[in-house]
């Protein structure tokens, strides 16, 4: 099957200009040529996929990839000079905008109405232009569903604005909140019934993808509906009586990719944590993926993600930027069925803590999706260590060495500390493991191929499960998604129904889409991200390492270099900024602004 690459080489379908004197390019493409030849229309659409905000990649060496994550609090980046570090953590976000994580893309929507319309006047094949057109929009309201989890209610427009617009046209006012929830619902059920079930290259947007993409967003509209106020006179926020109404919208469409679609969860391995690994680096008909972000490095698509997150001492040239904290590798129950959060007065440097029970007894997803002390990745030990204490055989004291190149004697290897990225003051001791390539080549950048999922089952059978639970489990299955799909994949003991609970549900959303770009927005839309994040410094882990007991000491520190993080009340509607405002007199200001 092809892949459909986010990269267009429209010139390639031209000739440039040979003599010097001509002056009429013919280097350029008329637009009325594009929406008539499939190969342009194809090209333009690519573009389209290309600018769409699947995931960000921004920043040297694609740094941004974590931006979410560390806007959640489960993950921060290496050095303040990155964004997820420097404009995440101290930041507050003011009347002048959202900062790293603004979006305002009317360019981009301008694009996708071109196209939309266009393509829709063209005399191409009627099938051909109605599931192209249908990604357009697709798209387009992926956009819309990206600003309004930021911003509430944005202006809707839907058709490009002629060169000569009245200030009518061009100030326009922003819809409700509602009705840009209401308008990716509806183009959603349109689209879906219009797009292939299996699309004709890799990549492309399909019936399965548009349900899933209504599953999320009629999910987030619900809790907001549940959770949140109206404000701004209804420009914000929903009637909590609405919210059961969104909840069933999001069941039947999580219901429908459930029942019919061609999905199966990922188990192609019996071991539960090679399993999950394999997961997010297979691509070879893997069952699981409802619409990914293809990358290929061959093909000169590559991108940096095993460059930057792989351990030190694997002989990658940059590495170890995403230290993970304390507070997510508690959430990662153990496979008893006791609790992560095990007894804080464990890490005062000095108690034992048997690392076969504190890491190699959690939840399996913990162990892939984590890079932790002591676990065995490329084939060697990742040392995570700063110290060890050992019994020297010549003479029988007990020692101690910082040393990272220094092996114990008598040990197979065991060094005297981790290296120097994986230890130092500005990590957490534990880092991102998720998507990384255990047998990629380490040379060169660009070199990852590792696509990125926009929609996987799972998260599917999440969101069914949250809404089931909201409206009393209606089709009396909501426990066997969780427990004989989710959590038996995972190795995880069942939960009795009568033990599901919202916090329940919660964290295991957070522990099966870790480091997935979730988190943040669902601590937004479940409104209790100011508890989890505001005013919050999160943590830090150091481990100190007894050769002759092999058991660890550990404390804590300060996980930010004495930064705190920010996202106050009015901050779960950013502001528009004073540049938007601005420039469209007609646009109100978010509250507290």
């Amino acid at each position: 099957m092809n892949k459909i690459y986010i990269i267009v080489f429209c010139l390639a379908l031209v000739q440039a200009c040979t003599d010097p004197f001509e002056l009429t390019r013919n280097d350029i493409i008329q637009e009325d040529l594009v929406f008539e030849d499939e190969n342009l229309s194809n090209a333009f659409l690519a573009d389209l996929y290309s600018d769409a905000l699947f995931q960000y990649t921004s920043g040297q060496s694609n740094f941004n990839m974590n931006l979410i994550n560390a806007m959640g609090g489960e993950s921060r980046n290496f050095a303040p000079w990155q964004a997820p570090f420097g404009q995440v953590i101290g930041p507050i976000f003011n009347e002048t905008g959202a900062g790293v994580i603004s979006y305002w893309p009317y360019d981009h929507i301008r694009q996708c109405n071109i196209f939309i319309e266009k393509l829709g006047e063209s005399s191409l094949d009627p099938e051909f232009v109605e599931v192209r057109v249908a990604e357009a929009k697709f798209i387009r309201a992926h956009a819309y569903f990206e600003m309004v989890k930021r911003y509430g209610g944005v202006p809707i427009v839907t058709e490009a604005l002629p060169i000569d617009a009245t200030q009518d046209q061009l100030f326009v006012s922003r819809n409700s909140e509602k009705e840009v929830y209401d308008f990716i619902g509806s183009e959603m059920d349109a689209i879906a019934a219009v797009l292939p079930g299996i699309a004709d290259d890799d990549g492309r947007v399909t019936k399965w993808a548009a349900l899933a993409m209504k599953s999320r967003a009629m999910l987030y509209a619900a809790s907001v509906a549940q959770f949140g106020n109206v404000q701004l006179d209804g420009l914000l926020g929903f009637p909590a009586s609405e919210a059961q109404s969104y909840y069933q919208k999001s069941l039947a469409a999580s219901k429908e990719v459930l029942d019919d679609g061609p999905f199966t969860l990922y188990r192609k391995q019996e071991d539960k944590v090679q399993n999950f690994t394999d997961l997010f680096i297979d691509e070879a008909g893997n069952p699981e993926v409802i619409l990914a972000e293809k990358w290929d490095a061959v093909a000169g698509k590559g991108h940096d993600w095993d460059l930057t997150a792989h351990p030190d001492g694997y002989g990658f040239s940059w590495n170890s930027n995403y230290p993970v904290y304390l507070e997510k590798l508690e959430l990662f129950d153990f496979m008893d069925g006791s609790s992560g959060k095990v007894d804080r007065a464990l890490y005062d440097d000095a108690t034992p803590v048997d690392p076969e029970w504190f890491f190699g007894q959690r939840d399996p997803r913990m162990r892939a999706s984590i890079s932790y002390p002591g676990m065995i990745w490329r084939g060697q030990t990742a040392f995570y260590h700063r110290s060890t204490d050992y019994t020297d055989p010549t003479d029988g004291e007990v020692k101690r060495s910082t040393d990272n190149s220094f092996i114990i004697p008598g040990s197979d290897g065991w060094r005297g500390a981790g290296p120097r990225r994986n230890i130092n003051a500005a990590v957490t001791s534990l880092q991102i493991r998720k998507r990384l390539d255990e047998n990629l080549p380490a040379t060169g950048t660009n070199l990852s191929s590792t696509d990125f999922h926009i929609f996987r089952l799972a998260e599917i059978m999440l969101n069914y499960i949250e809404a089931a639970y909201y409206l009393g489990d209606p089709n009396g299955d909501m426990a066997t998604y969780l427990n004989d799909e989710i959590r038996d994949r995972a190795g995880m003991p069942a939960i009795p129904k009568g033990e599901i609970t919202e916090d329940r549900i919660r964290q295991e959303r957070q522990v099966e889409l870790a480091f997935e770009q979730h988190v943040f927005w669902d601590l937004r839309r479940w409104r209790i991200a100011v508890e989890e994040l505001d005013n919050k410094e999160k943590t830090r882990m150091h481990f100190r390492y007894n050769y002759d007991t092999k058991m660890y000491t550990i404390e804590t520190a300060p996980g930010d270099r004495g930064n705190v993080r920010s996202h106050t009340e009015r901050n779960y509607y950013y502001a528009l900024g004073l540049g938007i405002i601005s420039d469209n007199p007609n646009l109100i200001e978010n509250p507290g602004y």
